[in-house]
């Protein structure tokens, strides 16, 4: 005795039919996602601005940002810490333009902006590049070795994480002396750490996977089973917090400019600008608010852009 069954054919409209042919993967996926992200959408668009900025920094700029303004034609008067002037908003028209004011050495306060955002997008991208390398070199090797090795490499993280990132980047500046390259060491030895702890989670989770001991009985030695099956498997906690972590080196790397161990006079730099008009915030608010408002607008945007690559990296989350 045989039975058959029937049923009624299932009928795919075109979307769902390019849905089923297109091939898909995870970074595909993610992608999609995150541009679906409004937040992050913006977070993208204030780098991507910030990008062009920076690279077409000389073209955009009105004025070389090292060069006073003193002496030169059409300044006369008082022209240190001279408000915005804007001819469409009623700045006379015999005076010249300065968008965002002179600061107190009759210096354009836009071109020097302009410039500062090469300065702090250099320090954050090379900072966190870095302090990923390295402590995700060190994060897999303590994890995949474990023992003395573990204990040796995660004491030593310990001993980092037990001082204040800030604190210690100034010990760090402190001792090699003032300057943007040491700086930059500093941000990037403090934030090693966080990556190292975050590369050794993940190695000792994706090591006990099945397909991680049929490779190690099939002879793979540590290296190519770091290297080609753990590695690529542990890139997404990595890069989320690489994209958050270069809105704090940005602010970090501000904050050492801010006391004096950062960049170093006439350089162009948010921190250090914020530095000098710290004592005019009432007469002339035009210096101090410009550049806060350039460090604000930056780490929000990498903000922003990290919370919304977490959310389309994170494949536990139900998405429709």
């Amino acid at each position: 005795m045989s039975t058959t069954t029937t049923g009624k054919p299932i009928k795919l409209d075109s979307a769902g039919a390019r849905q089923l042919a297109r091939p898909s993967s995870l970074w595909m996926d993610s992608m999609r996602y995150l541009f679906r992200n409004r937040l992050a959408v913006i977070g993208m668009a204030i780098i991507l601005l910030l990008i062009i900025i920076a690279l077409f920094a000389p073209t955009i700029a009105t004025h070389d940002p090292l060069q006073p303004m003193i002496g030169l034609p059409g300044h006369t008067g008082r022209l240190q810490a001279k408000a915005p002037c804007i001819h469409l908003l009623g700045c006379p028209a015999e005076e010249v333009e300065h968008y965002l004011g002179l600061d107190l050495n009759a210096r354009d306060v836009f071109s020097r902006i302009v410039y500062g955002s090469r300065v702090s997008l250099i320090v954050g991208f090379l900072a966190v590049m870095f302090s990923i390398v390295v402590g995700t070199m060190l994060g897999m090797i303590s994890g995949y070795f474990g023992r003395w090795v573990d204990n040796l490499v995660m004491r030593f993280m310990d001993v980092l994480l037990a001082f204040p990132s800030l604190l210690l980047a100034i010990v760090i500046v402190t001792v090699l002396g003032p300057g943007l390259q040491n700086a930059l060491l500093a941000i990037s030895i403090v934030s090693i750490p966080v990556y190292a702890r975050l590369a050794r989670a993940q190695v000792l989770a994706v090591k006990e996977y099945e397909y991680i001991t049929a490779n190690r009985a099939l002879g793979a030695g540590p290296i190519r089973i770091l290297f080609f099956h753990i590695f690529p498997n542990s890139l997404t906690p990595l890069i989320v917090q690489g994209t958050l972590g270069i809105g704090g080196a940005v602010l970090e790397a501000a904050a050492l400019s801010f006391i004096g161990l950062g960049a170093q006079p006439p350089d162009p730099e948010w921190g250090a600008m914020l530095s000098e008009a710290r004592s005019y915030v009432f007469t002339a608010p035009h210096m101090v608010f410009f550049p806060g408002f350039a460090i604000m607008i930056t780490v929000l945007g990498f903000n922003l852009l990290g919370d919304g690559m977490r959310d389309a990296l994170d494949p536990r989350l139900n998405r429709i």
